[in-house]
């Protein structure tokens, strides 16, 4: 259980933050439409435990559009029609457990949203959406390295929790939160050996076409890299 910190119960949709082991506040949020998960591409919400790594917005309006979490000056009033970006706080978390270990790779953020409609009930992508006014409360609440707890029960049952005295104390050692993510928020896709094209589809295109030859390309690994080069050769050429 957190006693200092932030937890998150998805089955009412609120977030509450922590001091001592007392609530010292709690907010309606919205989580992911597709519900809980730390598939890739899943654009589910992951549970367990969680650190926040970096918070981002200090000093912009309410509504200032993020990317990539940089602010872009576009503001977005509320519930704009066919609108749903990032707005005016953005807090980064990294999950602590093995299963949740790729949040911070799948972007998973405490951020505000224009949708304020949609507030308390499932609708997001994966991340924990806020009003603009409850992230920018929130914001200086936390710090890299405050726990975050994402639990798939009520508040009522995880405030029982709290006060039972078996219940474990989540912290986050001072080693760990040195070891937390320090830079903005870069997506890496997966890494693949190597891509190949089919030799025939790209003949029967090319046919299809305009009658030429076509160039067979390949992909190949330098030696003592990881880097991959493209390698074209052309069938004239190996038959002249």
């Amino acid at each position: 259980m957190v006693k200092d910190g932030v937890a998150i119960t998805l089955r009412d949709q609120k977030l509450t933050v922590f001091r001592g082991g007392k609530k010292v506040k709690d907010y309606s949020i919205s989580s992911s439409k597709f519900g809980t998960g730390s598939t890739n591409g899943s654009h589910r919400t992951p549970l367990g435990i969680h650190a926040v790594t970096k918070k981002v917005g200090e000093g912009q309006p309410e509504g200032m559009v993020f990317k990539a979490c940089r602010p872009t000056g576009e503001v977005v009033p509320v519930d704009a029609a066919g609108r749903d970006p990032i707005v005016t706080r953005v807090i980064q978390i990294a999950g602590l457990e093995g299963f949740n270990k790729n949040s911070h790779s799948r972007r998973i953020y405490i951020h505000g949203t224009p949708e304020e409609r949609n507030i308390g009930r499932p609708a997001s992508y994966g991340c924990i959406r806020m009003r603009s006014c409850d992230v920018m409360d929130l914001y200086p609440r936390v710090y890299r390295g405050m726990p975050v707890a994402i639990e798939n029960c009520s508040q009522a049952t995880y405030l029982k929790a709290e006060k039972s005295a078996t219940s474990p104390c989540i912290s986050i050692p001072k080693e760990i939160v040195a070891k937390l993510p320090t830079d903005e928020m870069r997506f890496r896709p997966s890494k693949r050996k190597y891509r190949r094209y089919s030799r025939y589809g790209r003949t029967r295109y090319a046919k299809r076409g305009s009658g030429k030859s076509y160039s067979r390309v390949r992909y190949v690994k330098r030696k003592g890299s990881k880097s991959k080069r493209r390698v074209a050769s052309m069938r004239r050429r190996r038959r002249s």
